[in-house]
C-alpha cells in the first residue's frame, strides 16, 4: 500500500449543553480526523483525547501523526508493515493508535467490499443494544439500561434521583451508576448499600483509578457489581485489577485504551477471567463512535454498550440512529461514514 494522501482536519465542536462529571465540566470536543487515500479508497479515523481521561495532550497527538506521516511518505508498505508502523509512532498517544488503525481498517474493509466489522470478524453482528443516558434519553425509546451520573449530590438527593428514575422509567430497567472516582472507601460503602434497593447493573468507577486496594475491599461490603473505567487505560493496567480482584466488569474506551489491537487483547483477557466487557465512548465525534461501534461488533461483545452519546454534541450533522435501544451499523463498506 502506497498511502497517497494523508490529511490532518483538527475540530472543536461544542456540547449542547456543558458536561459535568464529578470532576470536570466539557464545553468542547477537541481532537482531529485523519484521512488517508490508498488507490481509489479512503480511509478516516479520530483522535480525540479526552482530557481528564487521556494521557496525552492534543500537542502529542500532532507530533505522533506528523512522524507516522514521514515515515510513510512515498513508501510502498504491506498492512502488516503499516500496523507495525502505527505501533513505533503511537506508544504514547493511544489516540493515535486508534485514529489510525481505524483509518487502515476502513480502506482494507472498503477493498474487500465489507463493512469494517464483518470484514474483521465473519460472524460480527450488524447491531448492538446501548445504553441510555438519565436526563437525555426518556421511558419508551426501548433501552433496557440507563447510565446515571452521580457523585455530585449529596446522598438524599442520590437517593430521591434514583428513587424518580425507577418511578419514571420502571422497575425492570436496569441502572449504570457512574461515579468518576467521586468517593472513598467508607463513602462509597455507604452509597453503595443506599442503593442496593433499586435494580443497579453495576456503580462504574466509585473510587479513584488508582485506588485498587480499597476497590477489591468494596466489592465485599456491597451486592453491587463493580466496573473499572479510569482505572482501566491499557492491557498492563487490566492485568493489575485482574491480580487485585478490583472489579466485576471492564469498561473500555478505545480513544484511552488504544484501538483495535489492545482492546481485543483487553476483551480476551477479561473473557478468560470471566469478567463483562463493555464498550463506550470518550464523547467522540461520529467519525470515533463509529469506530468504536465496528469495535465492539468485531469482538461480539453482548453488553449493552455506551455509545449513545451523539446527541450529546452539537455536530450539524445526523449521528447513528438508536432504534428499540439499539445502534446498527450502515450498509456501506469499511466504516460506513466519511469526513
Amino acid at each position: 500500500m502506497k498511502i497517497r494522501h494523508f490529511k490532518v482536519t483538527p475540530f472543536s465542536i461544542p456540547f449542547v449543553e456543558p458536561l459535568q462529571t464529578s470532576g470536570m465540566t466539557y464545553s468542547h470536543r477537541e481532537g482531529v480526523w485523519i484521512q488517508m487515500k490508498w488507490d481509489n479508497f479512503t480511509g478516516v479515523g479520530e483522535a480525540s483525547p479526552l482530557p481528564g481521561f487521556s494521557t496525552e495532550t492534543l500537542k502529542e497527538v500532532h507530533y505522533a501523526l506528523e512522524g507516522f506521516h514521514q515515515a510513510i511518505n512515498g513508501e510502498d508498505l504491506d498492512s502488516e508493515e503499516l500496523f507495525l508502523l502505527i505501533e513505533i509512532h503511537s506508544q504514547n498517544t493511544p489516540s493515535v493508535r486508534f485514529a489510525l488503525e481505524t483509518a487502515i481498517y476502513d480502506i482494507l474493509a472498503k477493498e474487500e467490499e465489507l463493512p469494517l466489522a464483518k470484514y474483521l470478524n465473519t460472524n460480527a453482528k450488524s447491531e448492538i443494544a446501548v445504553n441510555g443516558l438519565a436526563g437525555m434519553h426518556q421511558p419508551g425509546e426501548g433501552f433496557t439500561v440507563m447510565k446515571v451520573k452521580v457523585g455530585f449530590r449529596n446522598l438524599f438527593d442520590e437517593i430521591e434521583n434514583m428513587e424518580n428514575l425507577t418511578k419514571s422509567f420502571g422497575e425492570d430497567i436496569q441502572f449504570r451508576l457512574d461515579c468518576n472516582g467521586a468517593f472513598d472507601l467508607p463513602k462509597a460503602i455507604r452509597f453503595c448499600k443506599e442503593m442496593e434497593k433499586f435494580n443497579i447493573d453495576y456503580i462504574e468507577q466509585p473510587l479513584p483509578a488508582d485506588n485498587l486496594e480499597d476497590l477489591a475491599e468494596l466489592t465485599y461490603h456491597t451486592e453491587i457489581q463493580i466496573a473499572v473505567d479510569e482505572s482501566l487505560t491499557d492491557f498492563q493496567s487490566a492485568e493489575k485489577i485482574i491480580d487485585e480482584q478490583a472489579a466485576h466488569v471492564f469498561v473500555i474506551k478505545p480513544m484511552v485504551s488504544g484501538g483495535f489491537t489492545e482492546c481485543k487483547k483487553i476483551i480476551m483477557l477479561a473473557r478468560t477471567e470471566n469478567i463483562r466487557t463493555v464498550i463506550t465512548s470518550s464523547l467522540e465525534t461520529a467519525i470515533g463512535r463509529t469506530a468504536c461501534l465496528h469495535l465492539a461488533l468485531t469482538n461480539e461483545i453482548t453488553e449493552a454498550c455506551g455509545l449513545a452519546t451523539g446527541e450529546l454534541l452539537n455536530e450539524g450533522k445526523p449521528t447513528q440512529p438508536i432504534h428499540g435501544g439499539k445502534i446498527a451499523i450502515s450498509g456501506g463498506y469499511g466504516l460506513g461514514i466519511d469526513l
